[in-house]
């Protein structure tokens, strides 16, 4: 491993490009006049050329002290980098190709992987060189920074005064896993070298490193434990075989590993564990339990190393996985009984008459059939049992290990397969499904659920038939799950079951999902608060605090009133429970006005807003040691950007700024479109307009659907070449967009989605800036669905573009969900689909629905684009409908991408999509002349000869 180190600027460019930060308040105002009230204010439009620059800005990282953010950026043309802020400075640091950024403990460092440009990577490749990546540490007091070569991983301990880096592996066939690590104290610069290192872990909130030696022929393996403050190394254990799975326990000294156990007589391998309690001691305990020796523990049965050892709280127990260890089969024993009783071989070439026995009989010769058996009796279906087998090949039992009892205790059995366990419980939850299997098979999971005594094993039923459940409280007394409408607990310590909504004066049933289930789900809880005093329900707008025997109910927001949806924000993952005597945040949601922000609530007061924008609001953070807060605005016509708050997210300031070029080109804005289906349901629609936007001009426009879209009108778009249905693209083109809201009935999918589609365009075109002659429609999937039906039952669109769309419900209906492995038939059923039954229940609704039934009534011209793999919806879904368009004589275009899954992936076939998109809307909707492959066709010898030139 090479250390290099270099002065800043080398690294690091400084760049003041956030010259003057926007408050909140100033950015939603501005947005809110629209970026491009008339094109004069545009300097030009964008085109392909130009898409390159467009930047995407990931989630960043915020120092503990709150005082600095890292931000990884990704363009399109892929010249990536990370850019640093201190916060209260208007200065950037930028690091090209950086990424994975993290800060020490105590906010003095910050370390960076740096990869490498496409050019250098392929410069290498053509070389035979690894493509290894580098690490930079940044020191954020002084501004020096060392740039380390060949770095795979790193991290930092506890308090930020260390880094691990960890280099690469040697090339070739090995076994070893082991590369060299150097652990570096970061003030002074010493470095220790340790080589031949797997793996390796920092005790949490403490400064010694345990690590994993893995040498080539196991000489010198073991785990060492480094203490970098004094210098000292210890070995904790030391042998030929093979270590894994380091696990702290938090914020103790206590360590467990496994050391890899072979036998020639089973199958895999198994382990044992070893745990150390006290290290920091002058007397540390060594624990283990070797599966072959350790009483109690069940014969062929190992100890598996893919569950991850679980410390309990009080470091007394070790959760860990166990599984059946078959045995190999005895060749040697299979030929011993082939012998004659008097110890002479039997001559197999002779049958019983003696006479020669034909070898082209044998079955030890004979080819085994390539065949599978599907029966219909099958719960899971071969095709899902494959995609599942690695899953199913690592499931096991969870087992406890009680230290200093010596007692083994396996939870988790055949019953109850899967087992959930709450730090600190004396209980863990046991789920048993088989009881619903037949249902399962197109209906809901349905579980029964146990309770499990960690001590003891013991497991016993607590409640039937739950599909929708939560798992433990904080403090593991109750199990709260829902169902008949309402949330349930269960009291371990009394036993008792209470309907704990029974007499709360709203509904938490989410009745507006489209689902065809006896159990519409629920808004979802938010989380049990300190010593499981209470549990925190949402309903469609409002989060409620409610006791759980049910004796109480307080309602925390007062969201019902103003359509305004509140949800409590978590900004402590690690925290088990919800401390309402703390300040608490929620996110907020205008489910009419879009708007989008932030309230915080002060014990026994009502919630109070902070922040209410005009924009969409999302990504907030807080720092570890400071009430410092980062969030993220954006609008369609406003690029993603960070800003900083204090306290009670006062005085919001940007402190960031992407494509800040966008000033230079023309762009679009979005509104909000009121209508009604034809049923009556209130419904809504986001409208983006054409970049060069004139006041008293009319416009094409595309409308894009799937279901409920108008909630992303704020959301902006990065142009791109390899994105087929852009809207910043479709706006500099001179489209209007519209993604309008569609809701559903049962048994009638397609039918429904008309019912939006058709009151939707009526009411865009009742501006007066669309032209009703210009209208195309445009959907992928479950939209390319409802876009190849709509156009079967309307004549508003000239054009319209299906990507992978559903076309005949009867085939589909028995098609399987490749991607998966699961049926079609339980989506159609239950979900998505929304058909409820099988078709020869309602062949009516069936046929109703679908596209290809109504073939004679399409008159647009519709182009289809599948797959040859699509492992969502059949390929030859775009077949039929190709063949009932081609027999009807209708204007239809299939496009075919071979090797493609549902979605292109491939950058040639996604940039060919795109421009075809654009083509036939070009064409259908502006006039442009039709290539020809719009017109009439290419003949299939000229398609392969331009394959073959492109190659």
């Amino acid at each position: 491993m090479r250390f290099r180190s270099v002065s800043l600027p080398v690294l690091i460019l400084l760049a003041a490009i956030v010259a003057s930060p926007r408050t909140a308040d100033a950015q939603s105002q501005a947005s809110a006049n629209g970026s491009n009230a008339d094109a004069t204010d545009a300097v030009r439009p964008i085109t392909p050329a130009d898409y390159g620059q467009w930047e995407r800005m990931g989630s960043a990282t915020l120092s503990p002290d709150g005082r600095w953010l890292a931000v990884p950026i990704t363009r399109v043309n892929e010249e990536n980098e990370l850019r640093i802020r201190l916060i209260d400075s208007d200065s950037l640091i930028v690091i090209p190709f950086g990424l994975g950024a993290r800060f020490s403990g105590d906010s003095r460092w910050l370390a960076y992987t740096v990869g490498r440009s496409e050019e250098a990577r392929e410069e290498l490749e053509e070389q035979n060189k690894p493509v290894h990546q580098r690490v930079g540490l940044f020191n954020l007091v002084t501004g020096d920074t060392t740039l380390v070569e060949g770095v795979g991983g790193f991290q930092f301990s506890h308090d930020g005064r260390y880094v691990a880096l960890r280099g690469y592996p040697p090339t070739g066939k090995r076994e070893s896993k082991g590369a060299d690590v150097v652990v570096r104290e970061l003030e002074t610069g010493t470095d220790m070298n340790f080589g031949n290192v797997s793996h390796f872990a920092w005790q949490d909130e403490g400064e010694l490193l345990a690590f994993i030696v893995d040498a080539e022929g196991e000489a010198g393996n073991g785990v060492r434990l480094y203490d970098p403050a004094s210098g000292t190394l210890r070995s904790l254990e030391s042998e030929r075989a093979r270590f894994t799975a380091l696990q702290w326990r938090e914020e103790s000294d206590d360590l467990a590993f496994l050391r890899v156990l072979t036998d020639s007589t089973y199958e895999d391998s198994s382990h044992t564990i070893i745990a150390w309690r006290n290290l920091q001691s002058g007397d540390p305990d060594r624990f283990e339990l070797d599966p072959t020796e350790f009483a109690g523990f069940p014969d062929d049965t190992r100890v598996v190393d893919y569950r991850t050892l679980r410390w309990s709280e009080d470091g007394r127990t070790l959760f860990f996985g166990i599984k059946d260890w078959r045995r190999v089969e005895d060749d040697e024993a299979a030929a011993d009984s082939s012998e004659a009783p008097d110890g002479e071989a039997a001559d197999s070439s002779e049958t019983a008459d003696g006479e020669a026995a034909d070898s082209t009989d044998s079955d030890d010769d004979e080819e085994p059939a390539g065949v599978e058996i599907w029966h219909a009796k099958d719960v899971d279906v071969l095709p899902a049992q494959k995609v599942f087998v690695e899953t199913d090949r690592r499931e096991n039992f969870l087992a406890a290990w009680q230290l200093d009892e010596a007692r083994f205790v396996q939870l988790g059995t055949e019953l109850t397969e899967k087992v959930s366990l709450r730090d600190g419980s004396p209980h863990a939850l046991g789920f048993d499904e088989t009881p619903y299997d037949r249902e399962r098979m197109f209906g809901p999971e349905y579980r029964d659920v146990y309770r499990v005594d960690i001590a003891t094993g013991e497991r016993e039923k607590i409640v039937e038939r739950v599909e929708y459940r939560y798992g433990l409280s904080a403090e593991g007394r109750y199990f709260l799950f829902f169902r008949d409408d309402h949330y349930w607990t269960y009291d371990f310590e009394s036993g008792q079951l209470v309907n704990v909504t029974a007499d709360v004066a709203t509904s938490f049933v989410n009745a507006e999902a489209d689902v065809t289930r006896d159990q519409k789900p629920p808004f979802g809880f938010a989380g049990w608060t300190e010593g499981d005093d209470a549990v925190l329900l949402n309903d469609k707008f409002d989060v409620w605090e409610i006791r759980p025997d049910g004796s109480e109910a307080v309602r925390l927001t007062r969201g019902a009133e103003d359509s305004i949806r509140y949800r409590y924000q978590s900004l402590d993952f690690s925290q088990d429970y919800i401390d309402t005597d703390e300040p608490m945040l929620f996110s907020m949601y205008g489910e009419w006005t879009k708007k989008f922000g932030y309230a915080h609530r002060r014990s026994g007061r009502q919630s109070e807003r902070a922040l209410w924008m005009d924009a969409r609001v999302s990504r907030i953070q807080g720092a570890d040691s400071a009430e410092t807060y980062v969030f993220v605005t954006e609008r369609f016509d406003d690029s993603p950007d960070y800003y900083a708050a204090g306290p009670g997210l006062a005085n919001p300031r940007q402190v960031t700024e992407t494509n800040a070029f966008q000033s230079e080109y023309a762009w679009g804005h979005t509104e909000l479109i009121e209508f009604e289906n034809t049923w009556g349901t209130r419904l809504q629609g986001s409208l983006a307009y054409p970049a060069d936007y004139e006041p008293g001009r009319q416009y094409p426009m595309i409308v894009y659907i799937y279901e409920r879209l108008s909630q992303g009108t704020h959301t902006y778009s990065v142009p791109s070449e390899r994105s087929p249905y852009n809207d910043a693209v479709f706006t500099a083109e001179g489209y209007f967009v519209f993604r309008p809201d569609i809701v559903y009935r049962d048994r009638d999918p397609g039918v429904s989605a008309v019912a939006a589609i058709e009151p939707a365009v009526a009411a865009a075109i009742a501006t007066g800036m669309i032209d009703p002659d210009r209208v195309g429609l445009v959907g992928h999937s479950w939209g390319g669905y409802q876009t190849a039906f709509a156009v079967t039952q309307t004549d508003i669109f000239s054009a319209a573009v299906a990507g992978a769309p559903l076309t005949n419900l009867f085939s589909m209906y028995l098609s399987m969900y490749w991607n998966s492995g699961g049926t079609d038939a339980r989506i159609f059923e239950i979900s998505q689909g929304r058909m409820e039954v099988p078709f020869w229940e309602d062949v009516e609704a069936y046929r109703r629905n679908s596209p290809v039934f109504h073939i004679e009534d399409m008159n647009t011209p519709l182009l289809v684009t599948f797959g040859t793999e699509d492992g969502a919806v059949d390929f030859n879904q775009g077949v039929e409908f190709y063949n009932a368009a081609r027999r009807a004589e209708k204007d239809f275009v299939l496009l075919v991408y071979e090797g493609e899954n549902h979605g292109l992936r491939k950058k040639p076939n996604q940039l060919d999509y795109h421009r075809r998109i654009l083509e036939w809307f070009g064409h259908y909707l502006q006039g442009d002349d039709a290539p020809t492959w719009i017109s009439t066709g290419v003949p299939y010898v000229e398609q392969e000869r331009a394959q073959n030139g492109r190659k």
